[in-house]
């Protein structure tokens, strides 16, 4: 597949900065951006298990993003009760205010870092069957191997 020439030396940057990831989030969650706790979540690992069945990703940035995913995520399980649903986000906020509010069969995750390895774990392990992204970050790492799977 060819790309255009700022993708390819996004994609390049993104696979050189992994390394220096852990780094970066043990500063971002000293500064309060981060929760220490799910900084896993962060690099593609898991904190919850993939529920059975068909799941549907929803991912929104920040805490707006999120709640707006609600009505969403409402409608989809009214029209199908055997959807399972992963929501994502990137901030604290959102991680802190998300979840009390989703259904009980919702899991919240934080988004992984952009790079390649975080992003190819979160797939490997939730394998999602439709993906919304609700934001106006774009990432495009997790774009592209959303599309290659």
């Amino acid at each position: 597949m060819s790309r255009a020439p700022a993708l390819a030396l996004y994609l390049a940057a993104s696979r050189l900065a992994e390394p220096l990831a852990r780094m970066w989030l043990a500063r971002r969650a000293r500064q309060g951006v981060e929760d220490p706790a799910r900084l896993a979540e962060r690099l593609g690992h898991a904190g919850a298990a993939r529920p059975p069945g068909r799941l549907v990703w929803i991912h929104g940035a920040s805490l707006g993003e999120s709640l707006a995913a609600l009505p969403l995520i409402e409608a989809l399980g009214q029209r199908d009760g055997a959807l399972s649903f992963l929501v994502t986000s990137g901030t604290v906020a959102a991680a802190r205010h998300l979840p009390p509010r989703l259904p009980p069969a919702v899991c919240h995750q934080f988004a992984p870092f952009d790079a390649a390895g975080p992003v190819r774990r979160f797939f490997d392990h939730w394998r999602p069957d439709l993906g919304i992204l609700l934001e106006s970050e774009l990432w495009p790492r997790l774009i592209c191997e959303a599309r290659r799977r």
